[in-house]
């Protein structure tokens, strides 16, 4: 399809030549003698770039400019302007407007800056893209692997269910803020915010003062008040990451909080009530930190409602190829790459992998590839090292199970050597006739050392052997 190009002039003539030229170049081209018939020429030709004049007998090019990027965001604009109006076209190009030309006009230049425009529009469509998909990944939950459709469930339960608490667990990287994220955006709180803090990050003096505030001179430093995220969090849903590293007084805190819905502000009198939702997140496992007196059992259990366990991405074979597709597309639109996929051998290495740090670490991946490469196809030999190395392990145990070498449950290297030696000294015996010296050579064996083999496999036999 060509490039649309609309021309707003008050000039007749250099309308009709400027578009007569455009159009011998290629172009589409439409006309509009003022900026209110441009701007109805804008809705119904959706051009690509205009070329607006910056002096309009009836108005200000620049109101025209400001009425354009209203109507169209996308819509690369071009001043055209005498020497003596640069400053005010650069005022438009503040505005919003790509470049501009100075008059008298030369077509070549003009074609000049509509491509630099074009490549422009290409850019910011792709960069909106970028964050319009970034955007989504957040409250988007990437998974078709069956052994995710319980989590799905209780997700879809838990955001219908907006009072309900939950607890996520799962290694670190596995997705626990995606889901919470999920669970917000899909369910009646989507409208108010959903606050985040890592309890692991903030040092325990801190972390309380962050959760619940605190009143003017509650301490030294408190210079004035300050609202808690509990309190900044109304309507919507606070998000506690990394609960199993809390301190046990902030435990008890949050325990009474869960069951009355106040909390007071650090040297406060005044009880405030809220209507939030908590979601917290552990990657420790909290029946063990509970035996060990690290945990609360009672804020375990108010917790614990619908509980959700991510599974670790090596367990999860589909998802590390949808996920995968899904980090490329996003970085193909961030770093103006093309890659259309993934070979086969990359696929393997990355399906041999057992991903230690989970999604996160796919995703750091992904985007190096893409990055540092330039192909077609992303191949087994743009994967990291460590992905690769993974990759000859699972091929050397194919090979050895391709050969019957290690085929059964419980093999034991011991019995193996073992069961070689009785059959190689069995041999010998039998070439040599029984005669003890001769056996000993034929081994390539001390005499003392085959005494020594005989003494443990046949004595344990209770073999009655007769060497001569």
């Amino acid at each position: 399809m060509n490039t649309k190009i609309l021309i707003i002039d008050d000039e007749e003539i250099l309308r009709l030549t400027l578009g007569e030229g455009l159009s011998d170049l290629g172009y589409d081209t439409e006309t509009a003698a003022d900026g209110s018939e441009g701007i109805k020429k804008l809705k119904q030709f959706e051009p690509d770039v205009v070329l607006l004049d910056m002096r309009l007998k009836s108005e200000s090019g620049l109101e025209v400019a400001k009425k354009i990027k209203l109507a169209d965001e996308y819509v690369e604009i071009i001043i055209m302007t005498a020497y003596a109006d640069i400053s005010t076209a650069i005022e438009a190009i503040k505005l919003g407007a790509t470049d501009y030309i100075k008059k008298p006009l030369d077509l070549d230049e003009i074609q000049v800056n509509i491509s630099r425009a074009i490549a422009n529009q290409s850019m910011k469509k792709k960069l909106k893209l970028y964050e319009e998909k970034e955007q989504k990944s957040e409250n988007t939950f990437i998974s078709k692997d069956p052994i995710m459709e319980d989590i799905k469930k209780k997700m879809a339960i838990l955001a219908e269910n907006d009072s309900v608490t939950a607890l996520i667990s799962g290694e670190t990287g596995t997705g626990k803020e995606v889901v919470a994220n999920y669970i917000h955006k899909n369910g009646a709180r989507k409208e108010s915010m959903m606050l985040s803090v890592n309890c692991a990050a903030i040092p325990k003096q801190l972390l309380e003062s962050e959760l619940f505030g605190f009143e003017k001179n509650a301490f030294s430093g408190a210079n004035s008040r300050k609202k808690g995220l509990l309190e900044m969090a109304q309507g919507g849903t606070l998000f506690l990451d990394e609960l199993g590293e809390m301190p046990m007084d902030i435990q008890s805190k949050i325990l009474r909080f869960l069951e009355t819905r106040k909390f007071n502000r650090i040297g406060g009198l005044e009880e405030i009530e809220v209507d939030i939702r908590i979601i917290a997140a552990t990657n420790k496992n909290l029946e063990e930190a509970i035996e060990k007196k690290e945990f609360r059992s009672d804020l375990y259990y108010r917790l614990n409602v619908v509980p959700i366990h991510m599974p670790p991405l090596r367990e999860r074979k589909v998802d590390i190829i949808e996920l995968s597709k899904y980090f490329l597309d996003i970085y193909n639109v961030k770093f103006k790459k093309s890659f259309k996929g993934f070979t086969n051998s990359a696929v393997e290495g990355l399906l041999a992998y057992q991903w230690p740090g989970n999604i996160r670490e796919l995703k750091n991946i992904i985007e190096r590839i893409v990055i540092l490469n330039h192909s077609d196809y992303i191949d087994v030999d743009q994967l990291p090292s460590e992905v690769r190395n993974q990759k000859s392990k699972e091929s050397s145990m194919e090979l050895l199970q391709e050969n019957n070498a290690f085929i059964e449950a419980g093999f034991s290297l011991e019995e193996k050597v073992a069961n070689l030696e009785k059959y190689y000294i069995s041999m010998a015996l039998e070439i040599a006739k029984d005669n003890f010296s001769a056996t000993s050579k034929l081994l390539g064996i001390s005499r003392h050392s085959l005494n020594r083999r005989m003494k443990k496999y046949y004595e344990e036999d209770n073999s009655e052997l007769k060497l001569k």
